[in-house]
């Protein structure tokens, strides 16, 4: 109360420390103080959020026309699996080329899609087919993307605030992931598919502008030594080398297998087992995952741990998100399923997060871009791959049980990486 009292007394002195703080350095370790990465961070939460409302609105469409939690899975499988399968190939070829230009021509294929999608849905087409096809163009799109925007951050900042950027930029991106579809399920709600896809549009327009006018200085790389294949394999043995990497993509795989991958079935989640599902209780859920989703992001991003520190935090989240999904097998009611869906939110994030740092931190600089194009490649590969599997298996045996399993799993898998990560790796911060 005394310090309060003294701010009050002398409010020249609280605004003298705000404005150091506020004030732009490019020396500082904190990247919010570098005004070319504040610039895309801007911009990048934006664009975020559209590409994640696009991605709600093609699953909910797709369940809408077809009732079948297989095809809102390979909706899925397409838009995550394929960085999966291309990623570590465009990691190679785009290495050497200027991030920037390569992210501007990827935006503008991403905007020719999501209007595409919209006017599709203008024209009240019946058919699934348009849809499938959409997901399966900006699944490739996103591949040349992802391994461009996941080194963007080394470009902005210096090598002292690398760690903090990977953290605020993890943080939009997964708290992006929480709220795109969040307001995508209440534009559904409230408006109609076309408006949401156009929503979706709009929002990442502005991000294509906000990047064409980043002004960042690229030093050109020499020409690459190596046959293509010769590069690609260096860039899965330097990974091997480090058994932390290694630990860390192999439960980021198992993560997004069997605990991330259910998010993209929430519209059937809501569908099938809340009574009487609308698009307003889609909401409802999808809300309750972006809050858990940016709650965690904001923890994190006040915390500047180490490589190993971050990797427990993937652990946890995937031991955490696997029980909160086999909870959801047994829930039968939108407020069984509410806390469910702000834990599985939550925890996504924090597996997300924790492996992206860790791998990018303990990276050699020369291969960042072909080590973060295979994490991208296995996070999202993961994902793509556990949406397709547990939509198959929920079409079988029902989408209750297959919950109840893939958590499970999920959950006991994670503990497993974790205690054996804690002898393999360190006995220290895990």
């Amino acid at each position: 109360m005394a310090a309060l009292r003294k701010l009050a007394w002398r409010p020249e002195a609280f605004l003298r420390k705000a404005d150091v703080m506020l004030r732009f350095d490019t020396t500082s370790s904190n990247a919010l103080r570098h005004p070319l990465y504040v610039q895309w961070t801007l911009g990048f939460m934006i664009g975020a959020i559209g590409l994640w409302m696009t991605r709600l609105t093609l699953g909910y469409v797709v369940w809408e026309l077809t009732q079948s939690p297989a095809l809102t899975g390979l909706t899925a499988f397409l838009i995550l699996a394929m960085p999966g399968v291309f990623g570590p190939f465009m990691g190679v070829l785009i290495e050497n080329l200027n991030p920037k230009r390569v992210i501007v021509a990827v935006q503008f294929m991403i905007l020719l899609v999501y209007l595409s999608l919209a006017i599709i849905a203008a024209l009240g087409t019946t058919s699934v087919a348009p849809y499938i096809i959409a997901a399966a163009a900006t699944g490739f799109v996103i591949a040349i993307w992802q391994p461009a925007r996941l080194v963007m951050p080394t470009l902005l900042v210096t090598e002292n605030a690398l760690s903090s950027a990977v953290a605020v930029n993890s943080t939009l991106f997964n708290t992006a992931r929480g709220v795109g579809p969040a307001l995508a399920a209440w534009v559904i709600a409230f408006g109609n598919i076309a408006f949401a896809f156009f929503a979706g549009f709009l929002l990442y327009a502005i991000f294509f502008v906000v990047v064409v006018f980043l002004n960042v200085k690229h030093t050109a790389k020499g020409k690459p030594t190596g046959s293509f294949m010769d590069r690609l394999a260096g860039g899965m043995r330097e990974a091997g080398k480090d058994p932390l990497m290694m630990l860390a993509m192999a439960a980021t795989v198992f993560s997004g297998f069997f605990g991330r991958s259910v998010v993209e079935l929430m519209p059937a989640i809501n569908g099938e087992l809340v009574t009487n599902g609308t698009a307003q209780t889609l909401g409802y859920l999808t809300s309750a995952a972006g809050a858990g989703a940016i709650i965690i992001g904001m923890v994190l991003a006040t915390r500047r741990g180490s490589a190993r520190q971050m990797l427990g935090y993937l652990f946890a989240g995937g031991l955490v998100g696997g029980l909160a999904v086999c909870g959801m097998g047994l829930s039968t009611t939108v407020w069984l399923l509410l806390p469910l869906s702000f834990i599985s939110g939550a925890a996504g994030s924090l597996t997300l997060i924790g492996s992206q740092a860790s791998i990018l931190q303990a990276a050699p600089k020369d291969y960042r871009t072909r080590i973060m194009a295979l994490w991208g490649a296995l996070a999202f590969g993961g994902m793509g791959i556990g949406g397709v599997a547990s939509g198959l298996l929920a079409s079988a045996i029902g989408l209750s049980l297959t919950l109840g399993i893939f958590g499970l799993v999920g959950s006991l898998g994670s503990a497993f990486l974790w205690l054996y990560a804690r002898r393999t790796v360190t006995g220290q911060n895990l």
